[in-house]
């Protein structure tokens, strides 16, 4: 298995169904059950637009912060633009801007081929404090 997949996981990601599809440069891809998921109408919940957007962007901050630092979400955006209708959503993380202490990473979000969700995270790296 590829190590970078491990960057999708954690508790949370497993317990919400989240599988990791693809692990690239810049880029990180998954798929998230609707069932499960729903909030009480029975449409994916809003909050796990949230969750793959901050989630994928922060393993693709992960692969790109320096050893010494850790990635720490300063400013997270989602816009929810339709409801999902299919089984699961995809969604799609890439890098749009990065320095050397910061990463912009923005999410989109299918069902089916329909965008249903998009957003950003931003990252920043700091000294970690133990």
């Amino acid at each position: 298995m590829n190590t970078h997949l491990k960057l999708g996981g954690g508790a949370l990601a497993e317990k919400l169904g989240l599988t990791i599809t693809h692990v690239g440069d810049g880029t990180m891809e998954g798929t998230l059950p609707v069932e499960g998921n729903t909030q009480p109408y029975g449409l994916l919940h809003g909050g796990m637009n949230g969750f793959l957007v901050e989630h994928l962007a922060s393993g693709i901050a992960m692969m790109h912060c320096p050893p010494d630092l850790a990635p720490v979400g300063t400013d997270l955006h989602v816009s929810h633009v339709s409801p999902a209708t299919t089984d699961s959503v995809r969604a799609v993380g890439s890098v749009v801007s990065k320095s050397a202490g910061t990463i912009w990473v923005k999410v989109e979000i299918y069902s089916g081929e329909r965008l249903t969700a998009f957003g950003s995270l931003t990252v920043r790296f700091v000294k970690p404090r133990l």
